[in-house]
């Protein structure tokens, strides 16, 4: 399973969704947003490695 860092581009908060595919060639997807609790376009940030999940807003 990847890790991605993504941004939401309604409430600007930065998390990772994991998934078995590469985000980056889409450069940015419409999902749930956990913390607007609707879903928005989000931004991919970057590929984050096991067990660093730096950066990231709660």
């Amino acid at each position: 399973m990847t890790s991605w860092k993504l941004k939401c581009t309604r409430c600007g908060r930065v998390w990772v969704l994991k998934v078995s595919y590469n985000l980056k060639e889409m450069g940015r997807i419409y999902h749930w947003c956990p913390y607007c609790r609707v879903n928005t376009f989000h931004e991919v940030i970057e590929r984050v490695e096991e067990g660093s999940e730096e950066g990231v807003q709660d």
